[in-house]
């Protein structure tokens, strides 16, 4: 009984996990970091400093 819960949860995570995908930061252009100043760095707010946002598809069910 626990394996058949297992798996529809494995799923249900599977589903969600394709559903979603990773693309380029257009604002750093996927650097994670923005540069102000000649020696001045920050943090790019738009994917905290990670390069890459999620862009979600339309069809999530």
């Amino acid at each position: 009984m626990s394996q058949a819960v297992s798996t529809t949860v494995k799923n249900k995570v599977q589903s969600v996990a394709n559903a979603l995908s990773l693309k380029t930061c257009n604002k750093c252009g996927g650097n994670g970091y923005m540069k102000s100043s000649p020696n001045c760095y920050h943090t790019c707010l738009t994917c905290l400093g990670k390069g890459l946002i999620s862009e979600q598809r339309e069809s999530i069910n």
